[in-house]
């Protein structure tokens, strides 16, 4: 594979777990404590489609080469890890603001 095929297939993965993470957001936004039924329907079947896409992606990566779907899967996990470490440090960050408020 050649350096922008690589770049395709990162950018791809990328693409997949702002998707994947954006729909999750969605779906917990949803949630209704006043609606048990609701969200539980809400998050299994939010669930079962992020799985589907997520496959589908992979799938047809693969079909291009088993480098390709490596490169979509390494991507896709490394992206997510970033993404929730930065939103953690986040959460820190204005979890001291308020303390600092408070004090």
């Amino acid at each position: 594979m050649t350096a922008i095929q690589i770049m395709t297939w990162i950018t791809i993965g990328s693409l997949t777990a702002s998707i994947y993470l954006l729909t999750q957001q969605w779906s917990v936004r949803l949630i209704n404590p006043q609606k048990v039924r609701r969200s539980i329907g809400l998050i299994i079947g939010g669930t079962f489609l992020r799985w589907v896409f997520i496959f589908t992606v992979l799938y047809v990566s693969l079909t291009y080469s088993l480098t390709a779907m490596l490169t979509v899967f390494l991507a896709f996990l490394l992206f997510r890890l970033l993404f929730l470490l930065k939103w953690q440090s986040w959460l820190r960050f204005s979890e001291s603001l308020i303390n600092q408020s408070k004090g």
